[in-house]
């Protein structure tokens, strides 16, 4: 039994066209330079949307793990902090990380949103598979930026709500 090689491949594109009625009567040539250079643009802000996440997504653990080890350690680091001061700074720290998981959500959709264009343009260009049409499908739900965004932003915030606890309760 053979497997068709695009089971395991998104060729689904937005039903919308890319162009307007009036950039479609354009002669062949002028439409094809549109759709090239909206397709770079496109390319060009998913690039710009993954740079953004990847950075975020070393940042937030990083920069929370060395403030909480600071604030809960027995040590010096948050030696001479008050309890208020404390909780003013991990209270600080979980909206300020709750604020980029909600940023983060909203650039997930203009991020799917972008590939769905992506695969239009492919599929308007006439590209078969390309950066966007004919991406591989993920090979379990385990596998998807969603799962491992979820799984290291929910850490962190809890990170911070334990801080929050510990701090209360003299932990």
């Amino acid at each position: 039994m053979s497997l068709n090689p695009r089971d395991n491949r998104h060729y689904k594109s937005s039903p919308l066209p890319t162009l307007t009625d009036e950039l479609q009567v354009q002669p062949q040539q002028q439409a094809q330079e549109i759709l090239k250079m909206l397709y770079g643009e496109v390319c060009n802000s998913w690039r710009g949307l993954m740079d953004v996440r990847f950075k975020l997504l070393g940042l937030v653990p990083s920069v929370s793990l060395v403030i909480l080890i600071s604030l809960l350690s027995q040590n010096k680091p948050a030696e001479g902090l008050s309890l208020t001061t404390k909780t003013a700074i991990v209270i600080f720290g979980l909206l300020v990380t709750l604020g980029l998981f909600v940023y983060e959500l909203r650039n997930s959709q203009l991020y799917d949103d972008l590939i769905s264009r992506g695969r239009k343009i492919e599929e308007e260009l006439g590209i078969d598979t390309g950066q966007f049409r004919g991406r591989l499908k993920p090979s379990n739900k385990l596998i998807k930026h969603g799962v491992a965004i979820n799984l290291i932003y929910g850490t962190a915030l809890a990170g911070w709500f334990f801080a929050l606890v510990a701090i209360w309760f003299g932990w």
